[in-house]
């Protein structure tokens, strides 16, 4: 076994994923795939009969029983040592940058990653320092600008759920019949909301509030 060979332990609930994984690690010789689980109970008592060091864990957020986040919280807690890369499909700038800032995880990839920038992220997280795929670097930059914009930006507690209302489909009269308004004052509540948020239509003002996590 290399001296400097690095340990992974891998967590997904797909085991054709894992096989996937392993495939791919074990064909480098400076890997070696320690354990694996498909449940985060399975995981954490594999991790705690484990006779050797866990240096990085591959971990995918959509998890039954354990989510992801929660995993990486307790391995923050309990193995601050161990670094983790999450492997995702959902890549959302509002989960990563909280996956950073809360669980500390030191790299962020695509499930669709390829076998060269795997290795790419696992070497370089192993050295002590971090790896977001472009794509994700690029989601938490968009994050970032829009919580910036919503510091800005006041609405209502009514004015959001009008925009909830909107975003289920309902027309002016159906929403002021829900809220028990006026329809004249939804027409002003939403003037006000184009207004707040620059949107020039429905489209616009739901894409908004879809990239702010309204809806």
């Amino acid at each position: 076994m290399p001296q400097n060979q690095i340990n992974i332990a891998i967590l997904d609930d797909h085991q054709i994923i894992i096989d996937g994984l392993k495939l791919l690690l074990e064909s480098d010789s400076n890997i070696n795939v320690v354990f694996e689980a498909t449940s985060g109970s399975i995981f954490l008592r594999k991790l705690t009969e484990i006779d050797r060091i866990v240096d990085i864990v591959l971990l995918d957020l959509m998890m039954p029983e354990i989510s992801g986040f929660e995993m990486a919280l307790m391995l923050k807690k309990d193995y601050p040592e161990i670094k983790i890369i999450v492997l995702s499909m959902n890549i959302d700038g509002k989960s990563i940058t909280e996956l950073k800032a809360k669980a500390g995880i030191k790299g962020f990839l695509s499930k669709s990653v390829d076998k060269t920038e795997l290795m790419l992220a696992i070497m370089t997280v192993n050295s002590g320092e971090e790896y977001f795929s472009q794509e994700a670097e690029r989601e938490m930059d968009n994050y970032e600008k829009i919580s910036k914009e919503l510091e800005q930006i006041t609405l209502t507690k009514r004015e959001i759920e009008i925009i909830r209302l909107i975003d289920k489909g309902l027309i002016n009269k159906e929403i002021a019949k829900k809220l028990f308004i006026s329809e004249q004052t939804v027409t002003t509540h939403r003037k006000s909301i184009l207004r707040k948020t620059g949107a020039h239509n429905v489209s616009t003002l739901l894409n908004f509030a879809r990239k702010a996590h309204i809806i």
